[in-house]
């Protein structure tokens, strides 16, 4: 962990030492109080709002990207109808496997954190299946959009890990931590003893907190929507091989 986020880290937890022992030691107006919990909620707001919408958008920008190599996947193997019947089904054959192992560990990075061969298979693939003196017109064609396919889908994936990268850093994580305790502690101290009304909103603030720090969590770790990222397209690419669709 870089030396800046030990130094944070350590900062908020004297401050929180610090706002515990104040508490128990001294009793504030409600006045203060009241004013405490507005400035912390109005920080606590600001900072999730920008990250939370910062993440939203690396979200649709990564299932975006995820359809679309999804997308040249299926399009290889279509293309590679017009070159030979041997090639689509190898094509067929090592794209399901790309896919299998991916539900099988139910992770959408699976290829991206571990090594994978596809794209290498596939271009493997071209020279093993296709011969010069037997390629026609079409079938020449196609595997020019291949090569293209199997170009983009580079790029994709250059784009997915950089994207996947892209999270909300561990300081970061700590002040969103930090106000949301802030925030809790705040408002667990105003006065509601007898009033079930009053401790129902004080409990339903709590529960609202959490949420917040539960959606930024799961579009952080890219897991909101679907059980795995992408999982319908993939599932849509699969029936395409397996002639359902």
């Amino acid at each position: 962990m870089r030396l800046s986020s030990l130094l944070i880290i350590g900062s908020l937890a004297v401050v929180l030492v610090a706002a515990t022992l104040g508490y128990y030691t001294t009793r504030f107006p409600v006045e203060i109080n009241t004013i405490f919990l507005t400035t912390t909620t109005f920080l606590f707001s600001i900072f999730t709002g920008f990250f939370i919408t910062r993440q939203a958008t690396r979200f649709n920008k990564v299932r975006e990207v995820v359809t679309q190599y999804d997308g040249r996947l299926s399009n290889l193997y279509r293309t590679s109808s017009h070159v030979n019947d041997e090639l689509q089904k190898a094509f067929g054959t090592k794209i399901t496997e790309h896919y299998t192992l991916m539900f099988k560990h139910e992770a959408w990075d699976y290829h991206l954190v571990n090594k994978s061969t596809t794209l290498t298979d596939l271009h493997a693939l071209l020279t093993t299946h296709t011969d010069d003196s037997q390629v026609t017109k079409l079938a020449n064609q196609s595997l020019g959009a291949i090569i293209k396919d199997l170009a983009d889908c580079q790029t994709l994936r250059k784009q997915l890990v950089a994207l996947r990268e892209e999270r909300v850093p561990v300081e970061q994580w700590c002040l969103i931590i930090f106000f949301a305790l802030m925030l809790m502690s705040t408002v667990s101290v105003l006065p509601s003893a007898g009033a079930w009304f009053s401790s129902l909103l004080k409990a339903a603030f709590v529960v609202s907190v959490g949420t917040v720090i539960l959606i930024l969590y799961r579009l952080d770790t890219l897991r909101f929507s679907e059980r795995m990222m992408g999982s319908r397209s993939a599932q849509d690419v699969l029936d395409i091989i397996r002639g359902t669709r």
